[in-house]
């Protein structure tokens, strides 16, 4: 039992990182959510959010994932300014679907850049395997 529990958090804590690395990372963005020539629905602002918030089961907080140890209080503090930016955002005229104006838009942009802070500080303090998973250079064209 112990030993699936922490599968659980070892997958999660990827799932996590990989979250964290896509919505940080401007570049991909820009390649995946314009690129009109694929029809993996994943490579989308919508699921972006969706993967982070909902698949996570962060819609709420982080309290729970602290107190059951799948987060580190240090690990949190990087990221909270970036997590609660992140939840509050609105997209331009509410449609999460015009990457454009999203990519455009200059909210958006600091939530990256806070984002990008805050990915290069956790990278400081994770072991090299999690830490590759948050900095790697992902390919979405690998995925489609």
């Amino acid at each position: 039992l112990k030993n699936d529990m922490n599968n659980d958090i070892k997958r999660w804590r990827e799932s996590w990182l990989d979250c964290i690395n896509q919505l940080t990372s401007f570049d991909l963005q820009k390649e995946s959510w314009l690129d009109m020539n694929h029809s993996n629905p994943h490579w989308s602002f919508v699921e972006f959010i969706c993967s982070y918030f909902d698949d996570l089961g962060l819609e709420g907080d982080y309290e729970k994932l602290l107190e059951d140890g799948w987060i580190k209080r240090e690990e949190f503090e990087i990221i909270e300014e970036w997590h609660k930016n992140l939840a509050k955002y609105d997209s331009p005229k509410n449609d999460d679907y015009n990457h454009e104006a999203i990519l455009n838009d200059s909210k958006w942009l600091e939530i990256l850049k806070i984002g990008e802070k805050a990915k290069s500080r956790l990278a400081l303090i994770l072991g090299d395997r999690e830490k590759k998973i948050l900095t790697e250079k992902i390919n979405y064209k690998d995925y489609i």
